[in-house]
């Protein structure tokens, strides 16, 4: 590496940094014609995105349901003055809102809102998050690195993500911060630790992330292990800084947590928990209602939907008599009993791992003449792709797990630092995306998981991703190792030639031959030297090359 002149194509640094831009540029491209160029593409409203509308000061132009909800996406909205609706629910979504509102408000002056300007600038950061992990592969192999930087623009500018960049869904901030955050976590690994502005980028799009959604408050604990692992390895004083920052975001996360209004979120996921799945798919519901102390008269509301007319949710008696004296731990103390119901409700879940694009709302305006709930069919290869998986989806589900995590296991006693830094971040990616599953399969119904499972989808393809990237990145370095191995037994081979010259040129001609052979297949071995420690492998893949595990 010392021989290659900086600033030339031969150039790793310069050479990812071409890589990068025309990645970026082309996911610019492809997420710029999907949300910007009629007719653009969006994910229609379920009935979630008022209360981001609410508090940033949008409204519909129309009262009528049909209008606003499921069919069509609405993309020219009326600015009002900001909370005209204020629901309780916070997320930073709203944060992205208010942003979109001033871009609006400073360049279209009295025009009505475009959510393209909102899509704009999530994709924006979208554009960020995967600059800076094909950023991070710099250390890799040429072909591994073109194979991240080609699924990664595959993967994230499918119409599965790309719709719901114009939206106001929470899960739209959810994802960007996500991202972010691995990607911020990614260059730190790659760099040796978190440092500088790494190590600020990390946590506060951990910050962002876990105050995106009520059910991401979870994570906190985790990110802020992470991160502070990551940046052990500073000096004294950063290590204090990470440590404080990591206090903080557990602080933010429980804060955050407590001031979402439990009838309007924590009650309706209690609620369907526990009467539109436990008790309705219960072999029999009386004797469960009575295991967990429900009283019998209230079976007539299993298998209703919290959303109905006649939902007793809002009901101070049913309130008096089962939210308030009901909680999840009743419901995983029960699972823990029942082992095979647990197993079950898995099982009925699985699917929705894999289904990444909701089938129920539109991606259409109302004006291209589309039928209601018309989903849109050009770049969905990876979501159609994905969608394949559902009919084995448990058993993909156990071979992804376990396969990481073994893998993660082998590489562990044999990896160096860096390499351990990459093994937990591997850790905590599956964990994190676990956990999501989780919490989302058990603490709201099925019907809808597939939206709710949006991190969990956005985790499982970065590591897909990074596998991809491993496999080849490996397979590089054999094919390197193998060229050294070959050209250094050819040159050093004597011919007849060589056997003729006389005995002090030989030396020297065997010499100068070595030389010339090993600087080559060095030259080939060099960028994939560090494959363990660097970019979105490091990240998230399974097992390092062997060089470096």
């Amino acid at each position: 590496m010392e021989n290659t002149p900086p600033g030339t194509m031969a150039d790793p640094d310069r050479r990812n940094r071409i890589l990068t831009l025309a990645a970026v540029a082309l996911a610019a491209a492809l997420l710029a014609f999907q949300l910007l160029v009629p007719p653009i593409v969006g994910l229609a409203d379920e009935g979630d995105c008022e209360r981001v509308m609410g508090y940033a000061g949008f409204r519909y132009p129309t009262e009528s349901f049909d209008e606003k909800y499921y069919g069509h996406i609405v993309a020219k909205l009326s600015i009002v003055a900001p909370g005209w609706y204020v629901s309780g629910y916070l997320t930073s979504e709203t944060l992205l809102a208010f942003a979109a509102r001033g871009v609006s408000l400073g360049l279209f002056p009295g025009r009505m809102f475009d959510i393209r300007i909102l899509g704009a600038i999530q994709a924006l950061l979208l554009l960020a998050a995967l600059g800076l992990l094909v950023r991070s592969c710099r250390d890799l192999s040429l072909a591994a690195q073109v194979v991240a930087a080609a699924l990664v623009v595959l993967v994230y500018t499918d119409v599965g993500y790309a719709a719901a960049l114009n939206s106001f869904y929470a899960q739209t901030a959810s994802l960007l911060f996500l991202l972010l955050t691995f990607a911020w976590a990614s260059i730190g690994i790659r760099n040796g630790g978190l440092r500088g502005l790494a190590l600020v980028g990390y946590f506060a799009a951990a910050a962002l992330f876990v105050c995106s959604k009520p059910q991401e408050f979870v994570h906190a604990p985790l990110l802020a292990i992470l991160g502070v692992l990551l940046a052990a390895k500073a000096p004294a004083r950063r290590t204090r800084v990470a440590l404080a920052l990591a206090s903080a975001l557990c602080v933010l996360a429980i804060w955050y947590y407590r001031q979402i209004p439990p009838a309007g979120i924590r009650h309706v996921g209690l609620f369907h928990t526990v009467f539109h799945d436990l008790l309705q798919y219960s072999p029999d519901p009386r004797r469960d209602m009575e295991e967990l102390g429900i009283d019998a008269d209230l079976a007539r509301y299993v298998g209703m939907h919290a959303y109905m007319a006649d939902a007793p949710i809002r009901d101070p008696d049913f309130q008096a008599r089962f939210l308030d004296r009901f909680g999840y731990a009743k419901i995983a103390a029960f699972y823990a009993r029942h082992p095979a119901r647990f197993v079950d409700r898995i099982r009925r879940a699985a699917p929705a791992a894999f289904r990444l694009r909701p089938k129920y709302l539109g991606n259409f305006e109302k004006s291209t003449g589309v039928p209601p709930r018309t989903r849109a069919t050009r770049f969905a290869l990876w979501s159609d792709l994905r969608a394949k998986g559902e009919a084995n989806a448990l058993g993909w589900l156990i071979a992804f797990f376990g396969g990481n995590l073994l893998a993660a296991a082998m590489a562990w006693q044999k990896a160096a630092p860096r390499g351990r830094l990459f093994l937990l971040t591997l850790l905590a990616a599956l964990l994190t995306a676990g956990l999501e599953f989780g919490v989302c399969a058990f603490g709201d119904a099925l019907d809808d998981l597939g939206r709710h499972l949006f991190v969990f989808h956005a985790l499982c393809d970065l590591v897909l991703i990074a596998d991809a990237a491993w496999l080849t990145q490996t397979l590089a370095s054999r094919f390197a190792r193998t060229v050294l191995t070959r050209a250094s037994q050819e040159f050093s081979r004597p011919s007849a030639r060589r056997r003729s010259r006389n005995a002090e040129s030989r030396p020297l001609a065997r010499a100068g031959s070595s030389a010339s052979a090993s600087s080559f297949a060095s030259r080939t071995i060099v960028t994939s030297g560090n494959a363990a420690h660097s970019g979105i492998g490091v990240v998230t893949t399974g097992l390092p090359p062997a060089k470096y595990s």
